[in-house]
């Protein structure tokens, strides 16, 4: 229960810090663009929403209106405290359209937060109904990600090793990016992320299970999955067809050739296009 009113956030250079109302944080986030469809762009377990920083210049800012946030623990919400899981990411999206003034918004996600933007519409579609789509970039799918033990131990490592990190970006793009990338992607890691947050999110994305409910409940708004030929297993076609493909009958999926896990910055122009092909209702 909020004790007083929400407090406006500090603006520098279009971003706006959190702000809390009693014990209710609201994320930090970026705004993007001045048009009448509002989007709400949430980030990997590896980066913060600087991440779309290179698609950015390619989005149409006179037909759609971005807030690229933080969850907590990262870039600008690096400071907030929380449990860290699916269900707080859901509630935090929510805060932040109620921030924002906006009754309606569309939704995206990317890789750990592709599950939590599944948890969002879930309890949106059971719920208040407020998000009009979904664009899941390679996502963790809403059963967790499908790791072996040496598989999650190799990611645990990510998070305290620079050269298992830098190693876990070349895995994720298919060893196709330059040293350069994946150890400017480790360096900007270590900046803007909190280690205790990124050891519980892994715990979420790993070992959460909210499938059962997810496909129990028919969510029936337009749902577009961008995965990348070059990512990893658990986010390649056959595992999605066997997961969402089964539980979002409506969902479409498109494959990327020429890119991993990161289209946004592998390849940004054709992401950007086929996020607002989404969020426009475009086949």
């Amino acid at each position: 229960m909020l004790t007083r009113p929400l407090m406006p956030p500090a603006l520098i250079a279009g971003l706006a810090f959190p702000a809390v109302a009693g014990e209710a944080p609201i994320l930090g986030h970026e705004i993007h663009g001045a048009g009448p469809a509002r989007v709400i762009v949430l980030h990997d377990w590896m980066g913060d929403q600087s991440t779309y920083d290179a698609m950015k210049p390619w989005l149409d800012g006179d037909a759609f209106t971005y807030a690229f946030a933080d969850v907590r623990g990262y870039g600008l919400s690096k400071g907030l405290e929380g449990r860290f899981d699916s269900a707080e990411i859901a509630a935090d999206v929510s805060r932040l359209g109620d921030h924002l003034g906006w009754p309606q918004y569309h939704l995206v996600g990317h890789s750990m937060t592709g599950m939590a933007g599944f948890r969002a519409i879930l309890d949106d579609w059971t719920g208040p109904r407020r998000i009009l789509g979904y664009t899941a970039i390679t996502p963790v799918t809403p059963d967790g990600y499908p790791a072996s033990a040496d598989e999650r131990g190799f990611l645990s490592a990510a998070m305290r090793d620079d050269g298992v990190a830098a190693a876990a970006f070349g895995a994720l793009t298919g060893g196709k990016l330059t040293a350069r990338w994946t150890e400017a992607k480790t360096r900007h890691n270590r900046t803007g992320a909190r280690p205790a947050a990124m050891a519980d999110y892994y715990e979420m994305w790993l070992n959460e299970d909210f499938s059962a409910a997810f496909a129990a409940a028919a969510i029936g708004i337009p749902v577009l999955v961008i995965g990348g030929r070059n990512d990893l297993p658990g986010f390649q076609e056959a595992h999605f067809a066997a997961t969402l493909g089964q539980w979002l009958p409506q969902a479409r999926f498109v494959y990327l050739e020429n890119a991993g896990h990161y289209p946004m910055q592998e390849v940004p122009i054709l992401t950007a296009t086929l996020i607002e092909g989404n969020l426009s209702g475009a086949n």
